[in-house]
């Protein structure tokens, strides 16, 4: 797996994506991602929270999903996608629901990640 800065950026940015897709972004879901970056790219929670924060400048910038998800593509394999996938359903749940909107959020991106619907 590639564990550039983008490739950790540019996986916040989906993560945040599925926090902030139900229009609120409550702090169980950014504890959530926190932990998930520093378990995933073994990184700091210090390293964790500005990524985080250089993430939620880089979503207002965008245009959608698929830059930050075509970027993963190319250094992700597999299993490296089916385990972020993982990652993204922990943050949809993190506040004890999954709202339609974060479901829909983490099919776009499984779509965007050839990630099958099984």
């Amino acid at each position: 797996m590639n564990d550039s800065h983008q490739t950790k950026l540019y996986s916040t940015c989906l993560l945040l994506s599925v926090a902030d897709a139900d229009e609120v972004l409550d702090k169980q879901e950014l504890d959530t991602i926190k932990d998930i970056l520093q378990d995933f790219f073994s990184i700091t929670e210090i390293d964790a929270q500005n990524i985080i924060e250089f993430a939620k400048e880089k979503i207002k910038k965008s245009t959608g999903l698929f830059e930050f998800g075509q970027h993963l593509n190319t250094c992700f394999d597999h299993q490296d996608k089916l385990d972020f996938i993982y990652c993204v359903f922990e943050v949809a749940l993190a506040d004890g629901n999954l709202h339609y909107l974060e479901h829909h959020t983490i099919k776009k991106i499984a779509n965007i990640l050839h990630i099958n619907r099984e």
